[in-house]
């Protein structure tokens, strides 16, 4: 559930070098306040340290790295540094931390299946994360990555790079971030679907093979399908549109 976090760093040093002329472009100089966020970040790594939780230090060490390039760089460079950084957050480890969104998820994505089931006329009978066939043919569990972690953390990441990259406007970004929940419950929603869909029709065994991702693994993709396709539609849409809007104003003007 935590390998996504070993592309970040790479990701990251792809991001800093893109944006490199940006960040050149700065007045470089010595910066004495990132000595202000420097001892937070020595501070929350001791405390990390005496509690035995690692995340903290994690924390702690990128905040440290930030901290020593903005008492090196200057203030400008911290700003305009703040987006590739952010980014490392998806490298700490934090899926045995989300049990409070987890279990909830589960409990939704399961209730959706079941609604979506009785409306194509598959009878299945929900008990808390289990889904069930009244008859015997089939029993799944819902584990918390059914649920969606994965996809809504992968979903989560690539509408953050994808806001940032493209849009300058906070309300853009946080609006394509925001979207990486619906989509990634919906993706996960049919990925369980096709699992009880392929149950009815021939088993345990039928659907035990699609919940191993079924041919060449492609269900296993599912729950990525709808984020992809519905992250890069909408930031089309927003693109068309703000566009349009200047077309607009020059025309006023």
């Amino acid at each position: 559930d935590n390998n996504y976090g070993n592309i970040i760093p790479f990701l990251v040093a792809g991001i800093f070098w893109w944006k490199r002329k940006e960040l050149l472009a700065q007045p470089l100089k010595l910066w004495p306040p990132g000595l202000l966020i420097l001892a937070p970040a020595m501070a929350l790594h001791i405390f990390g340290y005496v509690i035995q939780q690692p995340a903290f230090s994690v924390v702690a060490f990128f905040a440290g790295i930030y901290a020593l390039m903005g008492l090196a760089w200057g203030r400008e460079w911290l700003r305009h540094s703040v987006y590739p950084f952010f980014l490392f957050a998806f490298s700490i480890p934090m899926v045995s931390h989300l049990n409070f969104i987890l279990f909830p998820l589960r409990l939704f994505v399961c209730w959706l299946v079941e609604m979506v089931a009785h409306v194509v006329g598959i009878d299945v009978i929900r008990q808390g994360t289990q889904l069930i066939d009244p008859s015997g043919t089939f029993q799944y569990e819902v584990a918390a990555a059914c649920g969606g972690i994965r996809s809504l953390i992968a979903i989560f990441l690539l509408a953050t790079v994808y806001g940032f990259a493209m849009f300058s406007s906070q309300g853009k970004r946080v609006f394509l971030i925001v979207l990486a929940v619906p989509f990634a419950v919906l993706g996960n929603m049919l990925r369980l679907l096709a699992i009880i869909v392929a149950a009815e029709i021939g088993g345990q065994q039928w659907g035990n093979y699609v919940h191993e991702g079924g041919p060449f693994g492609i269900i296993s993709l599912l729950p990525y399908v709808p984020g992809i396709v519905g992250l890069l539609w909408i930031g089309r849409w927003l693109e068309t549109r703000e566009a349009q809007n200047k077309s607009a104003g020059g025309e006023r003007a």
